[in-house]
């Protein structure tokens, strides 16, 4: 789903339609006679421009940000989460220091809120002008209605993305199902390329589970999975992708600096399976984990399915080393 705390022009997903949304936007300039529209979303990291409308008068495009002290006639309708008139700007000293006005000259505000479907607020939609307006009753519940269009599509989003959560995601262990984590982890690995940075990969094979399975059953062999699965949940960071592929094998794919940030991860994953053989896991033998683990350096030259294949090698090479030191013991 959306991350509510992140410019949604930075989050990709079918179900919003900013070609829709600038349609809208162009249409409510025109019925308003207005230079200016915008749809804008405020954040913990200011407020950002989403759509903006055509008009060669104006003066901002999408993308554009401001910092979030900014005295902004916008962030009023978000704190407020009501909607908002101001026909003549210059005539308020409420509006010092606002770059709109000050800077760009506009004197009339209109604006309401834009709220996420789970009510928090997303933002607002807006109409400037440079001149001093007289809307009549009308108009100000005009916006009402160009606001209901673009809500429609975050709570269409919404469905979508909890129906794709469904299809993507194992029961069992609560981490993406084999579809959902290759799905993931391309992106991921189209972004460490943008961003000219490191793929890590770990493969992951929780050990004896047939000899779990047979002599203690499938319920508690369910269980030394699970605790698998969380005990990878509790030490990756929240930008790494981790899925389960196949009955017993996970695996993860991170940004990393380096080799020395794959060993520790390695170690922390095998400290917290762990801590989590408690209850009837204290039943079985010492649960354990073979993981194998590589550092793809940028500039990547393999697809993730020739990555994870490639790890998968290595953690059947830790298996093998990891029997023949207990034998030795």
């Amino acid at each position: 789903m959306f991350n509510h705390d992140e410019w949604i022009l930075e989050q990709q997903n079918p179900m919003i339609s900013l070609k829709k949304w600038q349609t809208t936007v162009d249409l409510m300039a025109r019925l308003y006679e207005a230079p200016a529209a915008y749809i804008t979303q405020k954040t913990s990291r200011g407020l950002q421009v989403v759509i903006a409308s055509s008009n060669a008068s104006n003066p901002y495009r999408a993308g554009a940000t401001f910092a979030p002290e900014t005295n902004l006639f916008c962030c009023k309708v978000v704190q407020e989460c009501s909607q908002f008139y101001e026909n003549h700007a210059t005539s308020n000293k409420q509006w010092a220091g606002n770059p709109l006005m000050e800077k760009d000259h506009f004197n009339s505000y209109l604006g309401v809120p834009i709220y996420w479907p789970d009510g928090t607020p997303f933002g607002t939609i807006c109409v400037l002008d440079f001149a001093v307006t007289h809307y009549n009753k009308n108009f100000l519940e005009l916006i009402w209605q160009f606001r209901d269009l673009v809500e429609a599509d975050l709570m269409l989003n919404n469905q979508f993305m909890q129906l794709l959560e469904l299809s993507t995601r194992d029961d069992l262990s609560r981490l993406l199902n084999r579809r959902g984590f290759f799905a993931q982890a391309d992106k991921q690995v189209r972004l460490a390329s943008r961003l000219k940075q490191n793929i890590g990969v770990l493969y992951l094979d929780l050990d004896n589970l047939k000899t779990i399975n047979d002599q203690f059953g499938h319920r508690l062999g369910d269980k030394a999975i699970a605790a698998l699965a969380n005990a990878i949940r509790k030490v990756i960071r929240e930008s790494d992708v981790a899925g389960r592929i196949g009955g017993d094998e996970f695996v993860i794919v991170m940004l990393a600096e380096n080799e020395e940030s794959l060993t520790k991860l390695t170690y922390r994953i095998r400290q917290e399976l762990r801590n989590q053989a408690s209850g009837e896991l204290e039943a079985l033998p010492l649960l354990s984990v073979s993981i194998g683990s590589r550092l793809f350096c940028h500039p990547h030259q393999h697809s993730i399915d020739k990555m994870v294949s490639e790890v998968d090698r290595c953690m059947y090479e830790d298996k093998e080393n990891r029997r023949l030191a207990e034998r030795k013991a």
